[in-house]
């Protein structure tokens, strides 16, 4: 009962992250501004959240401080390579190059974690990585490609996100553990922000809120919870449903058509996602 209820968090907080990314369309904004404004955001839910449930913001914990001042510098890296794929290519191409993070989850596990890799789990990760392969344009010399790897860097670094995670929320409450890490990710940003500031619209704050509460805040504490249950190598291939559930709104929301290699290659995804759950009960 206790690993259906984390993946069924799981699986909530993947379609959130999944529709998460329709916001570097909804808002012409550099990613900088788009994830300092939904760090900020978060950092504010999670607080008001704590503040209700404990009475106070979680007390200071140097070793934590450490640790997620790490965690929440790579969070802001990731989410900023994100948005800025989102932005310079289609909404699928983005997600499915970002899906490429099972293999870097498999390979970081196996080199500083020492894990036994078995053969099956190698299939699983190269069988997500081949439903992305199908959609990528292989052509260098494309305007989409830097889009594309700026996906691919987005996957490596939320594979290094996913294991850092893994060893923090067997230690610490998952809604501290987002906070602080909105927290880092805020002030790592704002000098940056401060330098390219906008005039907002009362439209665009009101996005930026419900991109920093529900789509974050929510799903990052949903996501964190679930790492309890589960091991990292699973989190990361049901994790890479995210691009299934984004492809999906972006046709109904954008009329962005997926090409044929598209439905392929999520098959592909699916079936590497399902494959590691049913792995992982061995």
């Amino acid at each position: 009962m206790v690993r259906q209820k984390s993946l069924l968090y799981l699986h909530s907080s993947v379609a959130l992250f999944g529709l998460a990314g329709l916001f570097g369309r909804w808002l012409s904004f550099s990613p900088l501004i788009i994830v300092g404004g939904r760090v900020f955001f978060a950092a504010l839910f999670l607080a008001i959240i704590l503040g209700i449930r404990d009475g106070a913001v979680p007390r200071l914990s140097l070793k934590l401080l450490y640790k997620t001042a790490i965690s929440g510098s790579i969070l802001a890296l990731h989410w900023y390579a994100f948005f800025r794929s989102i932005q310079e290519t289609s909404v699928a191409l983005a997600l499915l190059s970002f899906a490429s993070f099972p293999l870097f989850t498999l390979i970081l596990e196996s080199v500083f974690w020492k894990l036994k890799v078995h053969a099956i789990d190698v299939f699983w990760a190269f069988l997500s990585i081949s439903g992305t392969a199908l959609i990528v344009p292989w052509d260098m010399a494309s305007p989409e490609m830097n889009g594309v790897l700026w996906g691919l860097f987005a996957g490596f670094s939320f594979a290094v996100l996913n294991l850092l995670n893994k060893d923090l929320v067997n230690k610490h409450s998952a809604l501290e553990i987002g906070f602080y890490q909105d927290i880092w990710a805020c002030l790592v940003l704002l000098p940056f922000c401060i330098a390219i500031w906008p005039p907002f619209t009362v439209q665009e704050i009101g996005l930026l809120v419900l991109l920093g509460t529900v789509f974050t805040a929510l799903s990052h504490f949903l996501f964190l919870v679930s790492l309890k249950d589960l091991k990292a190598r699973t989190a990361a291939l049901i994790t890479a449903l995210e691009p299934v559930y984004g492809i999906i709104a972006a046709y109904f929301l954008f009329d962005e058509t997926p090409a044929l290699s598209v439905f392929l290659g999520g098959i592909l995804i699916l079936s590497a996602s399902l494959g590691g759950q049913w792995r992982d009960k061995l």
